[in-house]
């Protein structure tokens, strides 16, 4: 074997040492799980202050996690065959250079939880096989160019919670390979977009918890196979047109907890492909018609702690007819659902209203039978005679049996006679209504008894109507008697009148 002039003295030393140690019985550290058929070294929480290099050579997984080394020193030399390894939870401040160069099957290397500050264009060389690497919680500041070259077959790199405020253009270069990317919790005042060309294959990229006020039309321009992307809790007040429209492949977008006064509609419509929306917690207030439009393959949307939240108008998912999750909870302010709302959702299964500030929930506003799961716990529920279909959903058996766990717990705030009761053990009574069919019934008597009484007075009149006529004549006419007319075989007509009158001649119409 060569060594160079600059080959580290401690590095050839471990060389010698792991040449004869092949023969050598492996000695197994205190406090450490050594499981030599297969080939797993164990030695989390041992209290190592430095890497053994006393175990089998052949050694393939090793785990040294939440220990006080504070250096590597070339020491994995001896392991070359380790395919994991877990460093994490130490005190490394440094990586140093070529301390994994004989590494050439490793994997997975976790390095998370320690203190290092800063990384070299050599320090990963030789992991050739490297597909996980985890370097979130450390120092880190900046990440210079091509320090992650070597690494061709990387799929996953975790570079969140540390102090990254510069990202170089080609800090990523040469990861071909890579699926996901993780940036979050980090001190990035802008979008490193250089620093995205190349990542082909990147799927997931998550940015949450950094410091974005805009997001510029060109932030996402290299990244066309993009599916998930992340941007929670980065002080976000608008999306410029055109922010989204390179992410033709994006099925998740999570923008919950930035500063979205209203929903960014004509921004989302450009992510035509879009499944899963998370936006809760922003200040919006409202959800208008057409909130989501052209999001027409948009199956799940949830609005958690939308602290402003009040009202969900009639066809805000208009446009969004194969949603089938809706999730909106501990929206302390959101009390009215429009009706039409929920119009059009056949696919809509899965509905969680908890812990808003609902009164009461309308029968009309969508299928609830139909629904696989819904949950309306934790409102200030006024339990009266408007619940009582919520009411007689919750005793049908195939329903309770589908949702036993949740709606056994929808309490009553009011009246009081009822408050803090379980609404499925409040009665009917207790409601302030009667069942469905009493009140039917009840209606129905009330109905044929007034049809008896109608009838029964008209009878009455009928037959008193003679003696009615009569007493009302004699009434008007003060008891006088009504004149009399007489008539005698030939004599003329006259009129006998009361007395002190004198009668009138009638004369024949054919003297006139």
């Amino acid at each position: 074997m060569h060594f160079s002039e600059k080959t580290p003295s401690a590095f050839i030393f471990i060389l010698h040492i792991s040449t004869f140690w092949r023969d050598v019985t492996a000695l197994c550290p205190l406090r450490c799980k050594c499981d030599d058929d297969n080939l797993r070294v164990i030695c989390d929480s041992s209290s190592l202050d430095v890497v053994p290099i006393t175990l089998n050579p052949e050694l393939r997984e090793l785990h040294l996690s939440n220990n006080h080394i504070k250096g590597i020193m070339a020491s994995f030399a001896v392991y070359r065959k380790l395919d994991y390894l877990d460093m994490s939870h130490n005190q490394l401040v440094t990586l140093g250079r070529n301390n994994f160069e004989l590494q050439r099957h490793l994997k997975v290397l976790l390095l998370h939880r320690n203190m290092i500050s800063s990384l070299q264009n050599e320090t990963f060389r030789g992991l050739l096989s490297l597909e996980v690497l985890h370097l979130n919680e450390n120092f880190l500041e900046e990440i210079p160019s091509g320090v992650f070259a070597p690494l061709s077959r990387l799929e996953k790199l975790d570079l969140s919670q540390n102090r990254i405020s510069r990202i170089t253009d080609h800090a990523f270069h040469g990861l071909k390979n890579l699926k996901t990317l993780l940036l979050r919790d980090n001190k990035l005042g802008v979008v490193p977009t250089q620093s995205f060309y190349k990542l082909e294959s990147l799927l997931k990229l998550d940015l949450g918890l950094n410091s974005f006020r805009t997001l510029p039309e060109t932030s996402f321009i290299s990244l066309n196979n993009l599916e998930e992307l992340i941007l929670d809790g980065c002080g976000i007040r608008a999306l410029d047109k055109g922010a989204l429209k390179w992410l033709n492949s994006l099925l998740v977008l999570r923008l919950h907890d930035n500063e979205l006064s209203d929903i960014p509609t004509d921004c989302l419509s450009e992510a035509v492909r879009l499944e899963e929306l998370h936006f809760g917690q922003n200040p919006f207030k409202i959800l208008k018609p057409f909130s989501f439009r052209g999001l027409r393959y948009l199956r799940k949307i949830e609005a958690n702690g939308a602290q402003l939240f009040e009202r969900i108008e009639t066809q805000a998912f208009a446009d969004n007819v194969n949603l089938e999750r809706a999730i909106f909870n501990h929206n302390k302010n959101l009390k009215i659902i429009d009706h039409g709302a929920f119009d059009g959702l056949p696919n809509l299964r899965h509905l969680s209203f908890r812990g808003n500030a609902f009164r009461t929930f309308d029968s009309r506003l969508l299928a609830w039978d139909e629904l696989e799961y819904f949950d309306v716990r934790d409102n200030p529920l006024t339990c009266n005679c408007s619940l009582l279909w919520l009411w007689n959903l919750l005793h049908t058996k195939n329903f309770t049996d589908r949702f036993k766990a949740d709606s056994s717990r929808i309490l009553c705030l009011a009246p009081e006679e009822v408050r803090g009761k379980i609404l499925t053990e409040v009665t009917v009574d207790g409601l302030g209504c009667y069942d469905v069919e009493a009140r039917r019934r009840l209606l129905i008597g009330i109905v044929a008894a007034a049809a008896v009484a109608g009838a029964c007075l008209v009878m009455l009149a009928i037959r008193c109507r003679d003696r009615v006529a009569g007493l009302l004549k004699n009434k008007w006419n003060g008891g006088r008697k009504e004149p009399q007319y007489q008539k005698t075989n030939g004599e003329e007509e006259t009129t006998v009148l009361p007395s002190g009158q004198l009668p009138l001649k009638l004369t024949p119409v054919t003297e006139l």
